[in-house]
């Protein structure tokens, strides 16, 4: 299903399969709303600030619970006597709350999950107190046969039930799902403490016949349900502002909305620019790598790296920075469309015409980071994209410069590590698997052979067991050629791909110009144009998405296993893309 104002796919390699989905059709108006999985305590920043607001709203909790309950303290040395059991645990229980409203005023700076927690204990005490309460009082009402002060007692503890679960909602920053966790038992506690009184003395089922009646249990059940519900909506009401103010000085001027996908560095969101009202993609560093000194310099080497680069075909970056918390992000463009992976997947090999006229634009992206001293190093079909730009159809465009290495050397951007492998398994160059040479253009020139091979057969060169079994195949094991697996498949388009997917970088093509070159000879090279690409892609708008992945033969290098999502592939293949054995960056 394909429709240029309507569809996405995510930008980056997978961590599953995509799915597309739907936008406005409307770009510019899209109506964009805050991604809350992003912000909803799971970021670094907002838990940081959810730590902070926890903290001090529980110390205002306890502070309210101390004048509370010295209050009535108070009262009951004026009413009782001092040596009641009742007075006892009033006693015990404001001693717990002053000491909790010292620790926390103290220089006790608990992490989230404690403060969560002391938090869970603090209501959990003062809950089991009302039980105790209700029960103590419940029981001597029995023993007095007093039917109305029995009464009493229930509705005494249902009216402080009721306070209890509105301090919980007012003071204590939740989701609603949380809250709800919390709030519902605590509703339920007046009820329960009747029948755990008549499971233990049957008589008091006497006395609570009398006292009670369809109009007073009605009264008090509506009193705990309405509570209950103003309670837990109302966190939700809270929390969402909360949320949606974070997520609205997150990225300065661009509010997010869809998650559109996600990899090892980072996660993309469809966003619009506040000003210019422009849809954009945004791409965040992982709150877990957020405090990573590698995995930051080498995002900043990323979009620095993008930024250098102009050509139609690579994808153009609008901005990058840093928000007020610190987070990195920069934006790009919006690409309507599908990753060449996901173009496969979804229908099969594609003619050969149409492989050189995708392949043709992506040598011209890559001529130009060449020219600019860099390597991509990760090409690979999650990583090249067929989008609609400028009234065109399946532009080429190349994405994710996260492993690009400059061809001088600089090592302000040499961030691998000498036991690393940077790459993707399935479409790793030798020479990146063994550390013959160091990378260059001829790198990048059998990468793009891998993923033309995978475009023509629907299968990677190579496949295994495991990501190490992969990449020895790479540096060991002849290619089938792919006139084996699909008999239509040229041999002049062939004799290309096999010379990109040579063992040794001097066998291989010098650089992505020469490649074009051999490209544009092949007989198919006219086969497939802008006007073929418009109608092919009207013709598919509406086609489903499809249940099940192809299905990817055994080969030598590994048997058919069951893989996610239906169908199979051979040794979880479409795991091994993004895999990370040994190491992959």
């Amino acid at each position: 299903m394909f429709d240029p104002q309507a569809t996405t796919e995510e930008y980056l390699p997978r961590d599953r399969p995509a799915v597309m989905a739907p936008a406005s059709t409307s770009p510019a108006t899209d109506s964009f709303v805050p991604d809350h999985r992003l912000v909803a305590g799971g970021g670094a920043q907002l838990a940081s600030e959810t730590r902070g607001l926890l903290h001090q709203r529980l110390r205002a909790a306890v502070l309210v619970m101390v004048i509370g309950f010295g209050l009535f303290f108070v009262r009951a040395l004026c009413l009782y006597n001092l040596e009641s059991l009742a007075v006892v645990f009033h006693a015990l229980l404001l001693v717990f709350l002053v000491l909790s409203f010292a620790l926390l005023s103290s220089t006790w700076r608990p992490t989230l999950r404690e403060l969560r927690a002391f938090e869970l204990t603090l209501f959990a005490t003062v809950v089991i107190f009302f039980m105790a309460a209700q029960y103590t009082a419940m029981l001597r009402r029995v023993r007095e046969d007093n039917p109305m002060l029995f009464l009493a007692a229930v509705k005494s503890s249902v009216l402080w039930t009721f306070a209890m679960i509105l301090t919980y909602a007012i003071f204590i920053p939740n989701t609603w799902r949380r809250a709800a966790r919390m709030i519902i038992p605590i509703a339920l506690t007046p009820m329960v403490v009747p029948w755990v009184l008549g499971m233990l003395h049957p008589e008091s089922y006497e006395v609570a016949v009398r006292a009670a009646n369809l109009e007073q249990v009605s009264e008090h059940g509506l009193v705990l349900l309405v509570g209950a519900f103003t309670a837990i909506f109302g966190t939700h009401i809270i929390n969402t502002l909360r949320t949606e103010a974070h997520a609205a000085r997150l990225l300065n001027q661009y509010r997010l909305g869809r998650r559109l996908g996600g990899g090892g560095m980072g996660e993309v969101f469809l966003a619009e620019h506040q000003m210019l009202k422009r849809p954009c993609a945004v791409k965040l560093i992982r709150a877990e790598r957020a405090g990573d000194a590698h995995a930051i310099a080498r995002f900043e080497r990323e979009v620095r790296a993008t930024a250098q680069l102009s050509h139609w075909n690579t994808i153009l970056i609008f901005d990058y920075g840093r928000n007020d918390d610190g987070a990195f992000y920069y934006a790009m463009e919006y690409l309507p469309g599908l990753s060449l992976d996901r173009l496969v997947r979804r229908y099969g090999p594609l003619p050969p015409g149409r492989v050189i006229y995708l392949l043709r634009q992506a040598c011209d992206a890559l001529h130009e980071a060449h020219e600019a001293g860099l390597v991509h190093r990760d090409i690979k079909p999650a990583n090249l994209f067929a989008a609609a730009r400028g009234g065109r159809y399946d532009v080429t465009k190349l994405l994710d410069f996260g492993l690009v290495k400059t061809l001088q050397g600089d090592q302000s951007v040499q961030l691998s590590q000498e036991d690393t492998v940077a790459g993707s398994p399935l479409y790793v160059a030798p020479e990146q698997v063994i550390h013959s040479q160091p990378p260059d253009r001829r790198t990048d020139i059998y990468s793009l052979g891998a993923v033309a091979y995978y475009l023509l057969t629907g299968q990677p060169p190579f496949l295994g067991s495991s990501a190490m079994e992969v990449m020895i195949a790479h540096t060991r094991d002849p290619v089938v050629p792919p006139s084996s697996l699909r008999p239509e498949v040229p041999a002049d388009l062939e004799q290309v791909v096999l010379r990109c997917l040579a063992k040794k970088p001097a066998d291989r093509y010098p650089d992505t110009l020469s490649l074009a070159e051999a490209l544009d000879a092949c007989v198919d090279a006219r086969e497939w144009s802008p006007r073929q690409a418009a109608e092919w892609w009207q013709a598919h708008k509406d086609d489903p998405e499809p249940e099940a992945a192809p299905v990817w033969p055994a080969t030598a290098a590994g048997d058919a296993v069951p893989a996610e999502g239906g169908g199979s592939v051979s040794a979880s293949a479409e795991a091994l893309e993004s895999a990370e054995a040994p190491r992959f960056l």
